[in-house]
């Protein structure tokens, strides 16, 4: 018996050391994977601190790009503002040179005037003034300007004879076409009623023209000599050279272009009433 409980002591013994060594490999295990954890987290820590400088290095690097893109869009803007004033300098330096006006579209004043545009049209142009607009109102009535209608009245002073245009409200300029021509005009700008409601006679006077005279309208050959005198620039001497025989002198007092081709062509075979100076419609 006692033998047995030897035994039995020595294999209890056994098994708590078996128990102690396997509790220290477990608490030696703990404490390893302590260390491990400690050891990443120590890395991690390492790596973010690392990481954290460089987007700090690079957010500074950043800041300083766009500081420098800053002070060199800066520098351009600053540039071209020189550039600018510089410019703007020079043309404000040049205004005095160049200069530009618009043409008023009326000058607020009673006027009548006639230009001469071809032997046989006038151009005419007029204008009444506001404050003469305004007294034709206060004599007659406010509604003189719709009761009546303007007209031009057109004199030949050379011919003694006169006829009159119809014209429009709308209207500032007309281009007149007159009968005769190396004849001197003149131009009256008046107004007539169109209805019973207009407080005025058959005609009011509003204004008159210049006088203008209409050029010719043919050609002139009344007074040709028989000579013609010529001069050498070079040597500065006259000389002379009778053109009695040309064609010059046959021409003679020509009025009409018909006229001066038959002079010409006199002895050509041209049925010259059939003849038309005009020109031929485009086909």
């Amino acid at each position: 018996m006692p033998n047995k409980a030897k035994d039995v002591a020595i294999l209890n013994e056994k098994e708590n050391v078996e128990k102690a060594s396997v509790n220290n490999t477990k608490i030696s295990n703990k404490n390893r994977t302590i260390d491990n954890i400690k050891s990443s987290s120590e890395v991690t820590k390492t790596f973010k601190s690392t990481s954290n400088k460089k987007t700090i290095n690079s957010k500074a690097a950043k800041k300083a790009s766009l500081s420098s893109g800053n002070k060199k869009s800066t520098s351009k803007k600053s540039v071209s503002k020189t550039n600018r004033t510089s410019t703007n300098k020079k043309t404000k330096n040049s205004a005095h040179i160049l200069e530009y006006y618009d043409l008023p579209y009326r000058y607020n004043e009673t006027i009548v005037k006639v230009l001469v545009q071809t032997p046989s049209v006038l151009f005419v142009y007029w204008d009444i003034s506001d404050e003469d607009k305004q007294n034709y109102i206060d004599k007659y009535s406010e509604y003189f300007f719709n009761d009546t209608k303007p007209v031009l009245v057109i004199y030949n002073e050379t011919l003694h004879y006169s006829f009159e245009v119809d014209i429009n409200d709308f209207a500032n300029s007309w281009y007149l076409h007159v009968p005769d021509s190396n004849c001197t005009y003149k131009v009256e700008l008046g107004r007539r009623p169109i209805n019973k409601y207009a407080k005025i006679d058959n005609y009011l006077y509003i204004s008159s023209s210049n006088n203008m005279d209409a050029p010719n309208d043919h050609i002139l050959f009344d007074s040709l000599n028989n000579n013609v005198y010529f001069r050498n620039v070079k040597t500065n001497a006259n000389s002379k050279k009778d053109i009695s025989l040309s064609l010059f002198k046959k021409v003679g007092k020509i009025y009409d272009v018909q006229n001066f081709y038959k002079t010409m062509y006199e002895n050509e075979d041209i049925d010259f009433d059939r003849l038309s100076f005009r020109r031929l419609p485009s086909s």
